[in-house]
């Protein structure tokens, strides 16, 4: 399965980018929270890239919403 076929990480991506938006924060801002590369981030924005349980609850954690959150339609 390619990542642009996977609804899951598509939603991900879709949610995380909403999240981070309403939280007022730029893709610098939750590079420097996370530790992760800028380019990682916006990777992940476009479902470019998929992301580690572990990531995905710190990208969740700097947004300040619980993973669960990111991964529901």
């Amino acid at each position: 399965m390619s990542l642009q076929s996977s609804p899951a990480l598509g939603l991900f991506a879709q949610n995380f980018k909403r999240a981070r938006k309403r939280a007022g924060l730029s893709q610098e801002d939750v590079h420097k929270l996370c530790g992760v590369a800028a380019s990682y981030v916006s990777a992940v924005e476009r479902a470019k890239r998929s992301v580690t349980i572990g990531c995905a609850e710190r990208l969740a954690g700097a947004v300040n919403v619980p993973l669960s959150v990111l991964l529901t339609p």
